[in-house]
């Protein structure tokens, strides 16, 4: 691809952005300000300054993103910010509470799905597994839907409107996730695990700590969304593609005691909070009633299969993205 729209510049679409540009892939990062990291404008649409990235073959130039403002729910914004690219890569969430995923997430969805179809060229969103939530085995592209709650079902509703819609489509599945660019809000391991014990505490985490569970770092989630636009080029118009990015699924048990050697510190079992607290505590705190609702992710074995797409682009060791987070 020579041109693509990231939509959202958070810790998965400002991977994918660098990972583009790298390859010499021309950028554009919308968002609703407009702003890169050192924009001074709000309406701010130029790129910095090119930078020099070294490479096994000598000094690559690499170019910086353009950033255009643009507000993903509206089409003739996003029409706009979206002329001439090849691909888009729909990053852009919403805060973590079911109730504003119900009244945000289909509606942008929506509009990135019609102008991708208007202007024919496919679109690739990053998923989660909390619409398979309920299921007991491994889960694989071809796993059944088993939401569990809310949220669930709301991502459920979202691969089947992209399924059922006219553009051509890429939903890619990844676990909880770790890396340079992940977030407290939602890394939870970073949360409970990384921060607490670098900080010299114990980590607690609202799961059972001893069971397998399916982690995905965002580098690989996004080479994996980026292979998965490549695969779009080779399908008919207005197919969807449900794929599973690379995963690995150790305790967090495993994750805890790494932690803690990579830091020279003694191992200190983590805490498993039990179901009843985090639902206590969530009758005031929003996030902990989201967590608690999704039980079977964190308090039984979660764990994603292999996967062709997985094959393609590498698993990194789950522990490479541990370090990047310390």
């Amino acid at each position: 691809m020579k041109t693509a729209l990231v939509i959202g510049n958070g810790q998965i679409g400002s991977e994918i952005a660098a990972q583009l540009i790298a390859s010499g892939t021309d950028v554009r990062i919308a968002t609703r300000s407009g702003r890169g990291p050192s924009s001074t404008s709000a309406d701010a649409t130029n790129a910095t300054a090119p930078s020099e990235m070294s490479s096994m073959t000598g000094m690559t130039t690499v170019s910086a993103p353009t950033h255009v403002k643009a507000d993903a729910s509206d089409r003739a914004q996003l029409a706009e910010a979206a002329a001439g690219v090849d691909v888009i890569f729909a990053c852009a969430h919403a805060p973590y509470d079911s109730r504003k995923w119900e009244r945000l997430l289909p509606r942008l969805d929506a509009a990135v799905l019609d102008i991708a179809a208007e202007l024919d060229i496919p679109v690739v969103f990053p998923e989660s597994v909390y619409a398979f939530a309920g299921f007991d085995s491994p889960i694989t592209e071809s796993s059944p839907f088993t939401p569990f709650e809310e949220k669930g079902r709301i991502r459920q509703r979202l691969i089947e409107a992209r399924a059922a819609h006219s553009a051509t489509a890429a939903s890619v599945i990844a676990g909880d996730l770790l890396g340079r660019t992940a977030e407290k809000w939602s890394s939870v391991v970073r949360m409970c695990i990384t921060e607490p014990i670098s900080a010299g505490r114990r980590a607690m985490v609202p799961a059972r700590t001893d069971v397998p569970h399916g982690i995905t770092l965002i580098a690989d989630h996004a080479a994996a969304m980026i292979q998965a636009a490549e695969d779009l080029k080779s399908v008919p118009a207005g197919t969807h593609q449900l794929r599973i990015a690379p995963a690995s699924n150790p305790t967090l048990t495993e994750i805890a005691d790494f932690t803690a050697d990579t830091l020279e510190q003694k191992h200190k079992r983590p805490l498993s909070v039990p179901r009843w607290a985090t639902r206590a505590v969530g009758a005031f705190e929003r996030s902990f009633y989201e967590l608690n609702q999704l039980a079977p992710i964190w308090y039984e074995p979660c764990v994603i299969a292999s996967s062709d797409l997985a094959q393609k682009v590498g698993t990194t060791d789950w522990r490479e993205g541990v370090r990047q987070m310390l």
